[in-house]
């Protein structure tokens, strides 16, 4: 999905899902997205909304307060919501159709219900193995991402207990101030109390349940902030070289760094996080992509591939 398609769904989904009316200085820090000068900024928002209503998505725009009218918020309501197919490939569509089925049996249930009908109307066939995170998408998607929304537009505090690059468990005291997805897995950004400096935490490493402060308003989200991808906070667990066919394996690359080897394939360069994780997406292209290094992923490849054979022929 291309970044524009990423940050439409993302607007999309945080004006559907806050209980009151956001103002654009909220939007642009708790978005990702929305970067550069104010006024790049602002034109961005408001290319973003006119192509919105064109989809069929109205924007409510009313006042905070009814006594002044200087500042205004912005909302979608679930009974407005619609879409059409007009200005996207059926692969970003596709991808739509994932976004809204991860929101299942989250706060946006009956929402998510009737965007995945509306979808299912305008999609047509796409190559599946160009999507291969759809399974892991559904399945890790983190029960309590309404709430980390609902804390960033409140203003609370969360504690829960976090497996950190170490595979250490800690606990963690978070002034959130900004949520995103990337590569299929859902993050977010906020100033650890404890230390005071700004970290990114990926949702499916928290422990258990969080804990969220009763207290409103405890914090302020600075203006300097940039709703962006810091993800260089990470230290990966992992380093692995595939050797993949052109012009497929989109997921591994979009993942990785490049490198042409000559006319029928690339050599990828990839950092991840958890095994398990990148050898369910190499054996989704099954021979359209080699391990090279490290040995151990690529004896773990091997392996899998004749069970697969051995069990199915």
């Amino acid at each position: 999905m291309s970044r524009k398609s990423e940050r439409l769904v993302n607007l999309v989904i945080a004006l559907l899902a806050t209980k009151r009316n956001l103002t654009k200085s909220e939007i642009f820090r708790t978005i990702e997205g929305y970067e550069g000068s104010s006024e790049s900024m602002e034109r961005m928002f408001e290319r973003d909304k006119d192509e919105l209503r064109s989809l069929g998505i109205e924007i409510e725009v009313s006042g905070l307060d009814p006594l002044f009218e200087d500042e205004v918020g912005y909302r979608i309501r679930p009974e407005n919501f619609s879409m059409d197919a007009v200005g996207y490939s059926p692969a970003e569509l596709a991808y739509m159709s994932v976004a809204a089925q991860l929101w299942k049996e989250v706060s946006l249930d009956e929402t998510a219900q009737r965007a995945i009908r509306k979808l299912s109307g305008v999609v047509t066939p796409v190559d599946l193995s160009e999507i291969p995170a759809v399974a892991p998408l559904v399945l890790k998607a983190p029960i309590f991402l309404g709430e980390i929304i609902s804390c960033i537009t409140e203003r609370r505090m969360i504690t829960f207990s976090y497996l950190d690059a170490n595979m250490e468990s800690n606990i963690r005291h978070i002034n959130i101030y900004s949520y995103f997805s990337k590569d299929g897995f859902w993050y977010f950004t906020g100033l650890d109390v404890d230390k005071e400096v700004l970290r990114t935490f990926r949702c499916d490493r928290i422990q258990g349940e969080i804990s969220i402060s009763k207290k409103t308003n405890s914090y302020e989200i600075p203006e300097s902030f940039k709703a962006e991808t810091p993800l260089h906070q990470y230290d990966s667990m992992g380093k692995c070289v595939l050797k993949v066919r052109k012009g497929r394996c989109s997921q591994l690359r979009f993942r990785g760094s490049v490198v042409t080897v000559d006319d029928e394939f690339d050599l990828v360069n990839i950092e991840y996080d958890f095994e398990d994780e990148i050898l369910a997406q190499i054996l989704w292209h099954l021979d359209d992509v080699e391990v090279l290094e490290p040995p151990a992923l690529r004896k773990r490849t091997i392996q899998s591939l004749k069970l697969l054979v051995g069990n199915h022929g």
